[in-house]
């Protein structure tokens, strides 16, 4: 796991994270935020246009604020190319309509599952210029809005999981294949409640 992270079960991640002031936004401390997040999003590589994670929010990565990035772009087979900071995100629609994907965390181990999630969605937040944005997304990137944002209110996919045949353990050398190849639709490795409650409980 990248060593930027924190732990499953630190209790920053069960936390309801904090909004930002509109003052702070460009503040030194959000700009100092904002740069370590994008940082981890895109490791050490050169190309900015290929970030390492589709999603990100703050306290992932210990801090305990209401901030996400999420790549718009992400379709959920490895595709990616425009990651957005969004601080202070709400999602203030829901479709009825759902589907089910899978979907992984690097604050959860090797712990995936499969999560029935509201396919289209509306948002509002500010972007890292202070400006207000309303945006509405469907499909894959409104699972990663509705995933980052349960980050800030304490909350893992795991919680959306009722059916532990759901619950999935995967190597990270199974992983290309557990997503590219949609392989998480029978997944032989299951990860029993247990287990996950060991790993985010001690």
């Amino acid at each position: 796991m990248n060593s930027q992270f924190v732990s499953p079960s630190d209790p920053v991640l069960s936390k309801i994270a904090r909004p930002l002031k509109l003052s702070d936004i460009s503040s030194k401390e959000g700009r100092t935020i904002i740069k370590k997040m994008l940082r981890v999003a895109y490791g050490e590589q050169i190309d900015n246009k290929k970030p390492l994670l589709v999603g990100l929010a703050a306290p992932q990565i210990g801090i305990s604020k209401r901030i996400i990035l999420v790549d718009v772009k992400a379709n959920g087979k490895g595709s990616v190319g425009d990651l957005r900071v969004y601080i202070n995100p709400e999602i203030t629609f829901i479709s009825k309509e759902a589907t089910e994907w899978y979907e992984g965390c690097y604050s959860t181990d090797r712990v995936c599952g499969i999560v029935n999630r509201p396919t289209k969605i509306k948002i509002k937040a500010y972007n890292q210029d202070g400006e207000k944005v309303v945006e509405e997304w469907e499909g894959y990137t409104a699972r990663i809005f509705q995933h980052e944002t349960d980050h800030l209110d304490g909350k893992e996919f795991v919680t959306h999981i009722s059916d532990d045949q759901d619950l999935h353990w995967v190597e990270s050398e199974e992983f290309p294949l557990y997503r590219n190849q949609e392989a998480w639709r029978n997944w032989p490795k299951k990860c029993p409640r247990e287990k996950w409650e060991k790993i985010k409980y001690g």
